[in-house]
């Protein structure tokens, strides 16, 4: 009983050391597609991602998305760095030669740095999802590297 009281305590403690270590940020995000990201947290391991993507997939086609994630932080023991990981969802639109609407059900998994003497964080996740309209099926090729200022 003795050994579980001190274990208690002892991840009682390296849960509340961790909390993000800022509430919002902008950033531009670098991968599979083009675009920009906004993030905020509502709680100290929980934060909202809403992110515009521009995705050229061919010369005469190009597709834009709107994403919208929950998302779970998790430290882990290395201070300024967490992990990550949600569900979400996004719509969007083919525009070109093979025009129309898309949406999916999505989920995200990465690893954040929050540099402390600037206010950057860089983060890079993997974005698979499960295309339901237009293209349907699985896609998992969505591997991102963003770069945040924080707000």
């Amino acid at each position: 009983m003795k050994r579980f009281l001190v274990l208690f305590t002892l991840l009682s403690i390296g849960s509340t050391l961790f909390s993000q270590e800022y509430k919002s940020a902008v950033g531009l995000r670098l991968g599979s597609s083009l675009g920009v990201s906004y993030k905020k947290f509502i709680e100290p391991k929980k934060a909202i991602e809403g992110i515009l993507d521009l995705d050229i997939l061919y010369r005469n086609e190009m597709k834009v998305e709107l994403t919208g994630l929950y998302l779970f932080h998790f430290g882990l023991n290395i201070d300024g760095l967490s992990a990550f990981a949600g569900p979400g969802a996004s719509a969007g639109i083919y525009v070109g030669d093979s025009s129309g609407f898309i949406m999916s059900l999505d989920g995200m998994a990465g690893l954040e740095y929050k540099f402390h003497s600037s206010p950057i964080a860089l983060s890079f996740d993997w974005n698979p999802r499960l295309q339901m309209i237009k293209s349907a099926g699985l896609k998992g090729d969505g591997f991102a590297l963003t770069i945040r200022y924080v707000l």
